[in-house]
């Protein structure tokens, strides 16, 4: 199945706005001119002298030519255009208006003409809307960015401790009227990974629509991501090709958190817990699970949806280890920086999560995360 990056459509919508504009222009002065000539010229009859082509389709043949006609002085001048239908031929009459001050400007009426005008307006206007939505409308008005600063342990903890709370009552104030700029966005890789059956596709359909009515927001670290494209900076538009792994936009990862609180209050000890779920550890003795779980987290097709865990990877503490999907559009700076996010979920309710779009969040969590 052929799919096309949303540039491609955006592309395809101003080309299609360009041509209908066009179309309209070049329609609204054809009929113009006509009416002009219509008003100040003369009706009369010119013979079928020549035909120089015929076009037919499902049946109808449109028939274009040369035909002869006389001004009211009785001198000859010809017509060259379109002439008429299948009883058209040779020697056939066609109705003709000349303009009498140039009895050489002709036209053939076409009463078909104002509809074509009026049709190619209405879809000039609809596709100018949808150039100017796609240009300034979206989730692009609502992008984030920000400078990624190094920060104490306690001071990480004090930034969540004052913050997080301010980014909860934003949500909920805001996230009915966001509800189209906090959806997940499309990217090509991703949605032919769902045509191949990718367990994703459900947390893209309805999952992340469950996360964000049931939610609750958590502090959360990301293990890694399935895609070390989406720690690069996201393509200009001019630049986005079909299908091309470096036009992703979207990206599946893993994360871990927790809900009784403990990693709110030390998000630092979440930041090692995520790293030692990676596999980044030294030394230390883990069970044969751990291993496994390691293992399986490694693995990019691997599809973890809330799956709890207590153990030695994080310090004996309980937590829930998801698969989330990347936005950039969503993330600080179109790309992924922060090691942590705030996630939507609940875990008695769904099992899918969805990461807390940027824009919730104050520059002091965002640049410290």
């Amino acid at each position: 199945m052929n799919i096309k990056t949303k540039g491609q459509a955006k592309a395809m919508v101003y080309i299609m706005t360009i041509l209908f504009i066009g179309g309209f222009i070049f329609l609204f002065i054809t009929d113009s001119n006509n009416k002009r000539i219509e008003e100040n010229g003369v009706h009369t009859q010119a013979t079928v002298i020549d035909i120089t082509s015929v076009h037919t389709k499902k049946g109808v043949r449109s028939v274009y030519g040369i035909a002869e006609y006389y001004d009211e002085q009785g001198v000859a001048h010809k017509y060259d255009g379109f002439l008429g239908n299948n009883d058209t031929e040779i020697g056939s009459k066609v109705d003709i208006i000349y303009n009498v001050d140039n009895p050489d400007e002709v036209i053939k009426e076409n009463p078909l003409l104002i509809i074509f005008v009026i049709g190619f307006g209405v879809l000039a206007g609809i596709f100018l809307i949808l150039s100017i939505a796609v240009t300034f409308g979206g989730k692009d008005r609502l992008a984030v960015n920000c400078m990624q600063q190094q920060v104490s342990d306690e001071e990480l903890a004090r930034i969540v401790r004052e913050y997080m709370p301010q980014t909860k009552q934003k949500y909920q104030a805001k996230k009915s009227k966001n509800k189209g700029v906090d959806k997940i966005g499309d990217d090509a890789v991703l949605l032919n990974d769902i045509l191949g059956g990718d367990p994703i596709g459900m947390l893209m359909k309805t999952g992340q629509k469950e996360a964000r009515e049931f939610g609750n927001i958590y502090l959360c670290a990301v293990i890694r991501p399935t895609d070390q494209n989406i720690y690069s900076d996201k393509i200009s538009f001019s630049d986005e090709v079909m299908e091309a792994a470096s036009g992703r936009r979207s990206v599946p990862a893993f994360v871990v958190y927790g809900t009784d609180g403990y990693f709110e209050a030390n998000p630092a000890e979440l930041k090692v817990a995520a790293s030692r779920l990676a596999g980044d550890v030294w030394g230390g003795q883990f069970s044969p699970e751990d291993m496994q779980l390691i293992d399986y987290l490694r693995n990019t097709s691997s599809r973890p949806f809330n799956v709890a865990y207590k153990g030695e990877l994080t310090m004996g503490h309980s937590v829930m280890i998801t698969t989330v999907v990347l936005d950039k559009d969503h993330l600080c700076n179109k790309k992924l920086c922060n090691k942590l996010h705030y996630i939507l979920a609940d875990p008695q309710r769904t099992k899918y999560a969805q990461i807390l779009p940027a824009w919730y969040s104050s520059v002091w969590e965002l640049s410290a995360f």
